[in-house]
């Protein structure tokens, strides 16, 4: 085991116990702070995640750790965080059941390091498990935590989707730039490199150098959108419906189905639950009848392998998925208490793994799991899985909680739980096709809006503070 990450993981967890029982120690504040600043910092570290990580620029200290732009920033939210605790702004006393869940996960995975190591066998080939723990999952969960304390009034969460849309706008204006192979007005350059990540497929990668998670981005900036439509009005109403446009052409873009499934959900949610005062089905039936006749008339094509036709019936990575399944339930069945390790899948099935291998894996590089469950199954055993489960059906359970609650109509009420939800949907079903761990951005958005919906039940529930709630004009719905 490694010296140096031991040590820090010691100092972290001393550091975690002490401002546990000093927060608890402190009275809880009714009078949450006002200010947009926090709104600000966690947009402009959302956005830079995506952007502004080691590929954009990296100031190196040999032996010591790389400083990037979104790590700065975020050493600004984890001192938010830490302040809240000593100040008790952070109520760590009640509604806590999601960040029990979360400290019991964020365990499995150290013990899980301690038992096989924080470093890579081999850097230049292998992920890290001590950077996939921090990507994909403890610095998601301090953003749950700072959005639950921090992101309360609706000029914050406003804020925050307008951030989003933004994002989404640019990621839709940059997507036919790389499917039409005009490659020179692509920005950062980073993107159409291909000693960084190999390109394929002329697919729409934007920053994430993934198509998979660059749709879900897309996907998120359009729920975003669509729920800034009823804040807007003149000019800017305007430029949001065009906006809007943007967003169906750049999810085909990717040419990933995983994300077509999932603007779909998106779509289905919408119409089904997201109130408007007008007849949503009035208004799509005409775009509804332009797609189903398009559908048939292209049927075709549909049919077709080729992705840049519309083609949906690509079958070698089909294979190649199923193979890394029968793969990852071989390796689940060696260790199925407490799984292989940590990011160790991939060094695992590269250099040790001692089961059938189809051709399909063997021709390729080494693969990630290409499913995020199957993935903590393997690795971290049945303790982790069921225990990240739990997790996600308690943030499932408060956001439904939380659309229970809330008032029906106004930017803040039940549409905002319906958009919350939507997020959730994408991101899970996003999750059946690829392995999330190293994508920051992804893991840590759907985290942020969860910890809003988890706010505002804490919020609308302690009934001697409805007085001081800060969220604007909720107190008279309540």
């Amino acid at each position: 085991m490694d010296i140096i990450p031991s040590a820090v993981i010691m100092v972290i967890s001393l550091t975690v116990m002490f401002l546990w029982f000093q927060g608890k120690r402190q009275p809880i504040h009714a009078a949450q702070e006002a200010s947009d600043f926090p709104a600000v910092l966690l947009a402009c570290w959302v956005v830079a995640a995506a952007i502004f990580g080691p590929n954009f620029f990296i100031l190196r200290f040999a032996g010591v750790f790389d400083i990037t732009i979104e790590r700065l920033l975020f050493i600004l939210v984890i001192a938010y965080v830490t302040l809240g605790f000593f100040t008790g702004k952070i109520n760590i006393l009640t509604h806590n059941s999601i960040e029990i869940a979360m400290f019991a996960f964020a365990v499995i995975c150290l013990i899980s390091m301690m038992r096989v190591g924080f470093t890579s066998v081999d850097p230049a080939r292998f992920p890290s498990p001590w950077f996939v723990f921090i990507t994909g999952y403890l610095f998601p969960f301090v953003v749950y935590i700072y959005a639950k304390s921090f992101i309360q009034t609706e000029e914050q969460i406003h804020l925050i989707l307008t951030a989003l849309f933004i994002f989404g706008i640019y990621l839709c204006l940059i997507a036919p730039l790389e499917y039409f192979q005009l490659r020179q007005y692509v920005y950062p350059q980073y993107i159409n490199n291909p000693q960084i990540s190999t390109l394929h497929l002329e697919r729409a990668r934007g920053p994430f150098l993934n198509a998979a998670f660059n749709g879900v981005a897309i996907v998120i900036g359009f729920i975003s959108g669509m729920h800034l439509l009823p804040k807007k009005t003149g000019f800017s109403l305007a430029f949001n419906q065009m906006a809007l446009l943007l967003f169906p052409p750049a999810v085909f873009f990717t040419l990933t189905r995983s994300v077509y499934l999932g603007f779909l959900i998106s779509l289905f949610i919408f119409f089904m639950w997201y109130k408007t005062p007008f007849s949503k089905w009035k208004l799509v039936s005409i775009p509804v009848a332009v797609a189903v006749a398009a559908v048939f008339i292209n049927a075709h094509r549909l049919a077709s392998s080729d992705r840049r036709e519309g083609g949906v019936y690509q079958v070698e990575e089909v294979q190649i998925r199923m193979a890394l399944l029968g793969m990852s339930y071989y390796l689940f069945t060696q260790r199925p208490l407490l799984g292989i390790g940590l990011a160790q899948f991939i060094p695992v099935a590269t250099l040790s793994y001692t089961g059938k291998v189809p051709y399909v894996v063997e021709v390729s590089t080494p693969q990630f799991q290409h499913n995020h469950l199957m993935g903590i199954a393997t690795e971290l055993g049945l303790v982790g899985l069921c225990t990240y489960l739990m997790m996600v059906v308690l943030i499932l359970r408060r956001i439904l909680q939380t659309f229970k609650v809330l008032p029906e109509p106004g930017f803040m009420g039940k549409n905002l739980c319906v958009v919350v939800i939507a997020v959730w949907c994408v991101y899970l079903e996003n999750n059946l096709f690829v392995e999330p761990s190293n994508a920051l951005f992804i893991n840590s958005v759907p985290f942020l809006f969860a910890g809003i919906a988890d706010g505002l039940y804490v919020r609308v529930t302690e009934k001697s503070t409805v007085s001081d709630l800060s969220f604007r004009k909720l107190s008279q719905y309540v």
